[in-house]
């Protein structure tokens, strides 16, 4: 959003002031911290951190609008997909994990919708919620259960995991090229603010991740690399004997994700405005980083999972159906404006040079043959990840 917007953020700064002291007074201390680790204090901070408020990020009162947020609809159309993820593998018990499930909202409509998509599978399916912060309020049926991390989730399941706009916020390196040299960028003080303090990476497994991405950046390049993301993907692997991995993100591609003309992926939302400010609204507003969807297809594959698919939001909801959805008009019937107001909802999930082409869908499939899903019979996209 270029330099204004930056300027903008820090002159209505409105970090938690308690967090941002804390995470200054540890700079200070002891040095420099990584911008993963920047990243980690500000959403993740018990009780502080922007995840961890009282208060939900989403919807029009929040800082951003999510699938969720555009009614049903899409909740429904995932449990199409899911039905058929089920008649894959057999028919038979059936786990969904949602890793991320926040307010719940995806799983719990899936479940209401498989009652009539799909009552097979509707009464063979058990649900596991995953999220570090739990939601004491929701009345859950009992075929689902919550839990603080997929480690709690045993080992040999059968069924598909699935993440929707998660993999986006968990917290990534910054690097940058300088004199033919790969550079960390941290957090440090300056003039007694945060700021970009370049150094020595890290980590190995930094260069490591771009050798294995076939990626020189050129002299001045900045990117974000999502180690946490790699670690996910290969555990999530790890846990399935039978069955999926579905992942549905703000990204790309790898050879698009770290072309040089895409610039930094690192994005700040705050009230329904997008700055890239990382440093500003600390513990109050979103930080986020395009995923590399390329990296979840090759260390998935670490742990056995295969590309079953790979396309855009929109291409993916048109296969599994979604405009069948959309409500007819009775000609002024007073419910019409009802109707207008869903069937618009619907668009944005699949408009194109917006939510439906920026998210992305990729499945991955193990302990079964490649099945032909329905959400990519209208496109797939899957030879673009490499």
């Amino acid at each position: 959003m270029g330099a204004r917007v930056n300027e903008e953020a820090r002159k209505t700064d409105a970090s938690n002031p308690v967090l941002a002291g804390a995470i200054r007074e540890r700079i200070s201390k002891d040095g420099p911290i990584t911008f993963a680790e920047f990243m980690r204090l500000a959403l993740y901070s018990p009780g502080a951190g922007y995840y961890a408020r009282e208060e939900g990020p989403w919807g029009p009162d929040g800082d951003y609008i999510t699938n969720l947020d555009l009614g049903p609809a899409f909740a429904k159309t995932i449990a199409r997909q899911i039905a058929g993820m089920w008649e894959a593998l057999g028919r038979g018990p059936f786990t969904l994990v949602e890793a991320g499930a926040g307010r719940a909202t995806l799983s719990l409509g899936i479940l209401e919708a498989l009652r009539d998509v799909c009552p097979g599978l509707s009464a063979n399916i058990e649900v596991k919620l995953v999220d570090r912060k739990t939601r004491p309020g929701l009345n859950l049926p009992p075929n689902v259960s919550w839990h603080g991390d997929i480690s709690e989730i045993t080992p040999g399941m059968t069924g598909v995991i699935l993440s929707n706009e998660l993999i986006d916020s968990f917290p990534a390196h910054r690097v940058v090229q300088l004199g033919g040299e790969l550079r960390e960028i941290y957090a440090g003080i300056c003039a007694g603010r945060i700021q970009d303090v370049p150094g020595s990476p890290s980590t190995t497994a930094l260069a490591a991740y771009l050798k294995d991405a076939g990626v020189t950046l050129i002299e001045g390049q900045r990117c974000e690399i999502n180690l946490d993301a790699t670690d996910w993907i290969r555990r999530a692997g790890g846990l399935i004997e039978r069955g999926f991995v579905m992942t549905i993100d703000y990204g790309l591609p790898g050879r698009e994700l770290y072309a040089p003309e895409t610039g930094p992926t690192l994005h700040c939302h705050c009230r329904h405005t997008l700055n890239n400010a990382p440093y500003a609204n600390i513990g109050t507003q979103d930080i986020t980083t395009r995923v590399d969807f390329t990296a979840l297809a090759r260390y998935g594959g670490q742990a056995g999972l295969a590309v079953t698919g790979f396309t855009t939001q929109k291409n993916f909801l048109l296969g599994l159906g979604i405009t069948d959805e959309l409500a007819g008009m009775d000609g002024g019937d007073a419910a019409d404006y009802d109707r207008i107001k869903d069937n618009g909802l619907i668009k944005q999930l699949i408009m194109p040079h917006s939510m439906g082409d920026a998210f992305k869908v990729l499945v991955q499939h193990k302990g079964v043959e490649r099945p032909a899903l329905a959400g990519f019979s209208w496109r797939d996209m899957s030879r673009y990840l490499y």
